[in-house]
């Protein structure tokens, strides 16, 4: 994937459209609901284990990359390329920003008095930036595959031990 693929990706995804819908394909675990994480009850132990398992994805651009850390900053310094790449993750940051500014709203993102949709923008903000930067760097990896699952309308919120993605 290029820089202006992935820019032209984000511009066009029609974001969080699927969520909750079971058609998704891979090696994730994919939820139906976010009940578990809004308080109340819920009889499915299934979905009582994965919210037990599941550390949330970063949903603001100050939180650590829980992946790969600080390494993609430290290789793009290396490369002498900080600066650049640093103004190029920014470009795709606006890009995802506008086109995020299309979204609406799911009922999917709503439970009890909960509302997890700005955690679903600033993840797909997140996301979008380290995608950014393993593009830059020629690494596509971890972030580039979200970016896939965000493609299909889905919204990777999470991570479990064993490193699967969770996907509503």
């Amino acid at each position: 994937m290029t820089f202006d693929e992935l820019k032209s990706m984000i511009s066009e995804i029609s974001w969080f459209h699927r969520l909750a819908e079971p058609d998704l394909h891979g090696e994730f675990v994919q939820i139906r609901t976010l009940a578990a994480w809004s308080g109340g009850t819920t009889e499915d132990q299934e979905l009582k284990r994965i919210a037990d398992q599941m550390k949330w994805l970063p949903s603001s651009r100050d939180q650590d990359d829980p992946i790969l850390g600080r390494t993609l900053e430290d290789r793009a310094e290396q490369a002498g390329r900080k600066g650049e790449i640093s103004r190029l993750s920014l470009d795709i940051y606006k890009t995802a920003l506008s086109a995020l500014s299309r979204f609406s709203g799911n009922p999917s993102l709503k439970t009890g008095a909960h509302d997890f949709t700005e955690a679903a923008r600033g993840a797909a903000l997140f996301a979008s930036r380290r995608a950014a930067y393993e593009v830059l760097l020629g690494e596509p990896g971890f972030w580039c595959g979200l970016m896939k699952i965000y493609q299909t309308g889905h919204w990777p919120c999470g991570i479990l031990r064993n490193g699967q993605v969770v996907v509503l």
